[in-house]
C-alpha cells in the first residue's frame, strides 16, 4: 500500500491516516515475522544443542509471561532506545539470536552472554521497568529469536553510496571490506578490540604499499592523476587511524576511517566510469547516467544550499532523467510541499514533454536493476540504494506503482526511531526508485527547509559528462 507518494491517486490529506493504519499493523506484521523465523529457531536449536547458553524452556506456561513485541510495548520497557536499534544490535551480522535473559538485565550483559559479534553499534542503555518479563514473539522466552535479516544494508547515505559502486578491481573491494571489519569492531561499547583494527590498518597500508599498481588496475589513463590523489589519501587516513587506535581514542579513530572508506569508494568509482550493464533495449532512448553526479539545490531564502549525490549505478535512467530536468531548468521556481513533516515534494512548475518512466529498483549486491517491478522486502529483497535513510530522494509514482512520474521527485527524512517497522525499515521500502541522497553535512541545512519554500536553482557541480542523452535530443 502506497503512503501517499502516488501523483495522481493519493492526496496529502491521506497522508497521515494511512501512516496511521499502518502503525496499527505492526503488531500483526511482528506474528508474521516470528512464523518466517520458523526455519531460523530450528537450525538455531540444532546448532546450540547442548549449549549452556540456550536452555529451552518446555513449561507451556511460560506463554503466560512473554510480551508480544510492539512499538509502544517496547517504548515503554527499553529506556531511550528504540525496537529498531535493538533488533540492530541482536541481528547485527543477520544471524539469529535466542534470548535467555529476563528483560531486567542489561542489554550489554546480554550481549556478553550470546558473544561480541552481537554488539550494538550504539551506546547500550539497561532494559527496565517490569522486573521478570521477558521479551518474545509470542513464543517462549528461551525460544524468542530476534533476527535482523537486513542487516547488511547500508543505514547511511554514505555507506550506501559506497556499497553502490560495481567493483571491478578486487584488490580494491578487499580494501574496502577489511576497513568494513574495522569499521564493525570500533562499534563495539566496551572492551574494544584496539589491536584487532590496528592489524587491519596495518594489512590494509602492507596491501597499498606493496601493490599500488594492482590496486590502481582499472583507472582509465586520464583519471590516473586524480587516482593518485585518492590512493595518497587512504595512505595517510590509515597513518592516522594508527595513531588514533595507539591512543584507543575512538572518535578521531572513526574520523579517519570514515575518510579512509570514502577514499576507497572514489577509487572504485574512477575505476568504473561507464555502467557495467547493457540497459534493455526498451529503453534504450531515454537518458542515462553512467556513473555519478554532484548537484546543489539552492532554496530562495535559505543560505546554504542542499548538496545531492546522484547514483546512475543503481538507477541509471531515473538519475539520467533527473539530470536532463535540471539542464532543462523543469525545477526553478517549483513550490516545496511537505507531508507529514517528513516527506518533501517538489511538483515542477512546467511538466516536461516527457511519458512515465519505469520504477527502476537495483537489488543489493546485484549490477543490474530490476524494471518496472518492486521488491519485497519482507522475503530479503533489498535495495542497493534504501528508502529507509534520511535524505533519500525518490521519483513519485506515475499512472500505476510500475511507473515513474517523469518530473515530480520527493526527499524522505526518514527517522528510524519514529517511522521505521520492524528492522527499522520504512513501509515503504522497495517501492519506489530510490536514485540519490542529500549529504550528511547538508541535513541541518535541509531541516531549515520549510513547507511553501522555493527552489531558485539546481547547479551541476560534477558529472555533467556522464549524462548520456538520446541522439533525437542532442
Amino acid at each position: 500500500m502506497s503512503m501517499g507518494f502516488h501523483a495522481r491517486t493519493t492526496g496529502f490529506a491521506s497522508f497521515s491516516r494511512r501512516v496511521a493504519r499502518q502503525r496499527k499493523s505492526i503488531p500483526r506484521q511482528s506474528s508474521a515475522f516470528a512464523r518466517s523465523g520458523a526455519g531460523a529457531r530450528s537450525r538455531l536449536g540444532r546448532e546450540n544443542s547442548g549449549n549452556n547458553n540456550v536452555q529451552r524452556e518446555k513449561k507451556s506456561s511460560d506463554l503466560d509471561s512473554v510480551i508480544p513485541i510492539d512499538l509502544d510495548t517496547v517504548s515503554r520497557m527499553i529506556k531511550t532506545v528504540s525496537l529498531s536499534m535493538l533488533l540492530t544490535m541482536v541481528g547485527l551480522v543477520g544471524q539469529p539470536i535466542a534470548l535467555t535473559q529476563q528483560s531486567s538485565s542489561s542489554v550489554n550483559s546480554l550481549a556478553q552472554t550470546i558473544g561480541n559479534n552481537f554488539l550494538s553499534q550504539r551506546e547500550l542503555v539497561q532494559i527496565g521497568g517490569v522486573p521478570n518479563m521477558r521479551l518474545g514473539f509470542g513464543i517462549p522466552a528461551a525460544e524468542a529469536i530476534l533476527s535482523n535479516p537486513n542487516a547488511g544494508m547500508a543505514r547511511s547515505a554514505s555507506a550506501a553510496l559506497r556499497r553502490a559502486v560495481p567493483v571491478t578491481n578486487p584488490k580494491v573491494g578487499e580494501l574496502q571490506s577489511d576497513l568494513e571489519r574495522a569499521q564493525y569492531l570500533l562499534r563495539f561499547p566496551n572492551r574494544k578490540p584496539w589491536s584487532q583494527m590496528n592489524t587491519i590498518a596495518q594489512q590494509c597500508l602492507i596491501k597499498i604499499e606493496q601493490d599500488k599498481s594492482s590496486i590502481m588496475q582499472g583507472v582509465p589513463s586520464q583519471k590516473l592523476p586524480e587516482a593518485e590523489v585518492v590512493v595518497k589519501g587512504i595512505v595517510e587516513a590509515l597513518d592516522g587511524m594508527q595513531m588514533s587506535l595507539a591512543a584507543q581514542d575512538s572518535d578521531r579513530t572513526a574520523t579517519y576511517l570514515s575518510r579512509a572508506l570514502k577514499g576507497t569508494s572514489d577509487l572504485e568509482v574512477l575505476q568504473c566510469p561507464n555502467l557495467p550493464y547493457v540497459i534493455p533495449p526498451a529503453y534504450a532512448k531515454l537518458p542515462k547516467l553512467q556513473g555519478r553526479a554532484a548537484l546543489s539545490i539552492q532554496f530562495r531564502g535559505v543560505t546554504s544550499p542542499v548538496d545531492i549525490i546522484v547514483d546512475g549505478y543503481s538507477a541509471p535512467l531515473t538519475g539520467g532523467n533527473f539530470l536532463d530536468n535540471v539542464k532543462n531548468g523543469v525545477y526553478e521556481g517549483s513550490k516545496i510541499t511537505i507531508a507529514d513533516k517528513t516527506t518533501m515534494f517538489v511538483r515542477p512548475m512546467k511538466s516536461p514533454d516527457k511519458g512515465p518512466l519505469p520504477l527502476e529498483v537495483r537489488l543489493k549486491d546485484e549490477f543490474l536493476p530490476d524494471y518496472r517491478q518492486s521488491l519485497d522486502v519482507t522475503n530479503g529483497d533489498y535495495p542497493a540504494l534504501p528508502l529507509s535513510i534520511y535524505g533519500a530522494l525518490a521519483m513519485t509514482h506515475g499512472q500505476d506503482e510500475t511507473l515513474n512520474a517523469p518530473a515530480e521527485f520527493f526527499i524522505y527524512k526518514f527517522d528510524r526511531a519514529s517511522m521505521g517497522g520492524l528492522g527499522g525499515l520504512s513501509f515503504e521500502e522497495g517501492q519506489f526508485s530510490v536514485f540519490g541522497y542529500v549529504m550528511e553535512d547538508s541535513h541541518d541545512t535541509l531541516e531549515a527547509v520549510k513547507d511553501g519554500a522555493v527552489i531558485e536553482s539546481i547547479k551541476i557541480l560534477r558529472g555533467e559528462d556522464n549524462l548520456v542523452l538520446p541522439a533525437s535530443s542532442q
